[in-house]
């Protein structure tokens, strides 16, 4: 059917007051001879960028070969059922954004008209609808807390194109930063800013954890909280770096999500939503991971103390005692009691007979090597294994475990100076066979020796 001027005029004013980006081409030629405002609004293109149909879908396309693969393909099939049934694609505009649309189109004579309809916001929508049922998945099956924090930088960065995220994990003692998830972001450049302390002036994300606070940083190299890190910044080519804390239902800091852009940016309405999305769904993945840390953590070691309790403690020993006996290597056990707990706790109460025993698990801690293994399997009472130790530094490493705890300092809540010493049995082993049972018999029956000869002193048992 031809349409001529004075159609024209007609039908442009009439598709240029409706809300659906329209446009149409020549069947013939390919020529796009019209597009409405709502097409330039959408896409931000003119009728001069876009001359033919396969170079404008090419080029809106991230896929070099989209017209030929999949809009050539569709048009057949469509014309071949007789119906004109939508295809849902992800464009470029002309600013580089993305648009989910929906993509119809009708003939008019030799005239294809195209009909857009924009539903990225329901896509968004559906895509935030399923990142949340999966990392809740995840969440419920304990899945790695990196994988479950990947799936929320993963979403972010589909929605938000031509942007790096990463989750940064809040480690409450050494104030620091521990990387969580940023598998965009340069290795080298994660590495550098994994353990960070936090603080005023520390790039956008220790600004923000020191704050409790969004940082938007639209200019790293301008900016005075990337003072010291504008050259790492440059060689990760990001420029802008927004940065949100992560707060947990009750309040407390578990880390910081942020957006990184390569060029100098500021973020939109839009950009701030998609930052509460993913820091509300990182919040929920970190609390129940800190959550499911803490019951494992509980499980394994002594409330008070910190230290294994007697679960654990086992646990590792018949590990350590089975590669003992495969290879005839030597250790040690040492049992360690508190002489007169009784007598402190009646003296100056049960506050401060817990302040003692924590002082003792430090106090051991600092003395013991690395790979030994201290744990508080009862309410006073202590179980030491070395491993890989002989009988004469066995008793050394007891007598300065004695040693320092008689001279420690501890005061009660009231201030007042409580002294106290502890009794030491120790059972050494040379291969062979024998369980954890036996050996802790043996520093058992050491220890009672040990009280006997008047505490405060060591006792080996020998083999």
């Amino acid at each position: 059917m031809n349409i001529n001027s004075k159609d024209d005029i007609r039908l442009e004013d009439i598709l240029n007051t409706t809300p659906v980006a329209v446009g149409w081409s020549s069947v013939s030629s390919g020529r796009i001879e019209y597009v409405n405002k709502a097409f330039r609004d959408l896409f931000g293109y003119t009728l001069d960028d876009i001359p033919n149909i396969e170079s404008w879908y090419s080029s809106v396309s991230s896929k070099p070969q989209y017209y030929q693969d999949v809009i050539e393909p569709w048009i057949k099939e469509c014309q071949e059922s007789d119906v004109a049934h939508a295809l849902k694609t992800m464009l470029h505009c002309k600013d580089r954004s993305l648009k989910q649309v929906s993509v119809t189109f009708s003939l008019v004579g030799d005239k294809r008209l195209w009909y857009f309809s924009d539903v990225t916001d329901y896509w968004i929508a559906e895509k935030r609808l399923r990142a949340r049922s999966e990392m809740l998945e995840m969440v419920a099956k304990s899945s790695a807390l990196k994988d479950i924090l990947n799936v929320i930088v993963k979403q972010v960065q589909q929605e938000s194109p031509f942007s790096l995220c990463s989750v940064l994990l809040f480690d409450k003692a050494n104030q620091s930063l521990k990387l969580g998830a940023a598998p965009d972001l340069p290795d080298f450049y994660n590495n550098a800013i994994d353990g960070i302390k936090i603080g005023a002036n520390v790039g956008s994300c220790g600004t923000a954890a020191h704050l409790g606070e969004r940082v938007i940083v639209d200019n790293i190299h301008t900016h005075r909280y990337w003072k010291n890190f504008t050259q790492l910044a440059r060689e990760a080519d990001v420029a802008a770096c927004w940065s949100d804390p992560i707060m947990s239902s009750k309040g407390d800091l578990l880390g910081t999500f942020a957006i990184y852009k390569r060029f100098p940016s500021s973020p939109t309405d839009k950009d701030f939503e998609l930052i509460n999305f993913a820091s509300n769904l990182a919040s929920i993945a970190i609390e129940n991971f800190r959550v499911q840390e803490e019951l494992e953590r509980r499980a394994h070691f002594d409330h008070l103390t910190g230290l294994a309790n007697r679960r654990q403690f086992f646990e590792q020993c018949e590990t350590i005692l089975n590669q003992s006996k495969e290879a005839h290597l030597s250790l040690a056990i040492m049992m360690m009691d508190v002489d007169h707990f009784k007598q402190v706790n009646d003296d100056y109460g049960h506050k401060s007979g817990d302040l003692a025993l924590q002082k003792l698990a430090e106090t051991s801690l600092s003395i013991l090597r690395k790979e030994d293994l201290i744990a508080r399997i009862g309410g006073e009472e202590f179980a030491i294994l070395l491993p890989l130790t002989g009988k004469k530094e066995a008793l050394l490493i007891a007598e300065r475990l004695r040693a320092n705890i008689e001279s420690c300092s501890l005061f009660s809540p009231d201030n007042e100076k409580i002294h106290i010493t502890v009794s030491l049995g120790v059972a050494f082993k040379q291969g062979g066979r024998c369980s954890v049972d036996e050996l802790l018999n043996k520093a058992d029956k050491a220890l009672y020796r040990s009280k006997a000869l008047g505490r405060n002193c060591v006792y080996l048992l020998e083999d």
